[in-house]
């Protein structure tokens, strides 16, 4: 007798995921701006937040580094200004502390306008989507807040025994790392997915974000072992996707080569200032599209992953591809 394959499930999620990111090419600019907080693909965070101690001899700044956007930056711009003086140096880190304010206002309301825009039935005027996503400003916020500090003390957690180490090496620190690594990364990876989740539901359900967190948590709880499968999936899928922009920026560099040599030996600098500034813009606005763009479809992504765990029927099916195969 013939072995029944297990029923595909996390195609369907993907091709509809896709579907509306192609359609809705309107949200890729909200995806942009809500990478800022979040890109919405679990193991990219993870990876993301391992990368904080690979070098374990400055424990604060590889905490913060990566944690906030731009502030390993900032932190060089603050020590080259010092010679400003106390008066233009106040001036400059309140100008700073705005625009990262701004920044952060508009990465959540670009979280909020772009579930919304996802779980629309029909394609919404940006504008709309980003007024009604001020509704869930603050629980977004909130929940933003909290996942930043459960990621800094998990990470905290992670990276005080390489300190240990790298202050005093005994064997100790060595098992007390690997130990605490065992604990600290799978609760780093169900932090963030169960955080995803509570954002797709302070949007979807109107719900307080300790409410959220609870669904989320619950819906993780029941299908762990297929979020796991479908994240890597997804990081898989946008790595992929990174090798065909990386061919596709290498074959410009052909286009790129003739139209300098050409412009150099016209002479002409108007020429050659116009020929490379509209190629760099080119260049810029295809990676604003590239990133907006995987942003817009991870989150989409999660979303349906999300409705169809809490549907009243095929959520208390199991999701797991792996699972699903040892059963059928």
């Amino acid at each position: 007798m013939t072995r029944r394959k297990p029923t595909a499930l996390y195609r369907p999620f993907l091709r509809e995921a896709w579907r509306l990111t192609w359609e809705r090419k309107s949200l890729w600019v909200f995806g942009l701006f809500a990478a800022l907080i979040s890109t919405g693909g679990v193991l990219d965070v993870l990876l993301g937040s391992l990368k904080k101690v690979e070098h374990s001899g400055a424990l604060l700044t590889n905490l913060l580094d990566r944690s906030f956007p731009g502030y390993e930056l900032a932190s060089t711009y603050i020590q080259q200004i010092q010679i400003l003086g106390p008066s233009r140096m106040m001036g400059l880190v309140t100008v700073a502390t705005l625009l990262g304010v701004i920044l952060m206002i508009v990465a959540t309301l670009s979280q909020g306008a772009l579930i919304l825009g996802l779980r629309a039935k029909k394609p919404e005027d940006p504008i709309a989507l980003k007024r009604a996503s001020g509704k869930h400003f603050w629980p977004l916020l909130v929940l933003a807040i909290l996942n930043k500090l459960m990621v800094l003390v998990l990470m905290m957690l992670l990276t005080l025994p390489l300190f240990f180490f790298y202050t005093t090496f005994t064997s100790v620190s060595v098992v007390l790392f690997f130990l605490i690594t065992l604990i600290v990364i799978p609760a780093l990876t169900a932090v963030n997915i169960v955080y995803l989740f509570a954002l797709i539901d302070v949007v979807h359900g109107d719900r307080h974000p300790l409410d959220a967190i609870a669904i989320g948590w619950n819906l993780f709880k029941r299908h762990w072992l297929a979020t796991l499968e479908y994240g890597l999936v997804l990081f898989l899928l946008v790595f992929a996707a990174s090798l065909l922009l990386i061919g596709a920026l290498l074959l410009l560099t052909v286009p790129y080569a003739i139209i300098f040599t050409t412009t150099l030996l016209t002479g002409s600098m108007t020429f050659f200032l116009i020929a490379n500034v509209l190629f760099g813009l080119l260049v810029i606005v295809g990676l604003l599209a590239f990133g907006g763009a995987c942003v817009t479809f991870q989150y989409s992504a999660w979303i349906q992953f999300y409705a169809r765990g809490l549907h009243k029927t095929h959520g208390k099916k199991i999701f797991s591809k792996i699972l699903r195969f040892a059963r059928d």
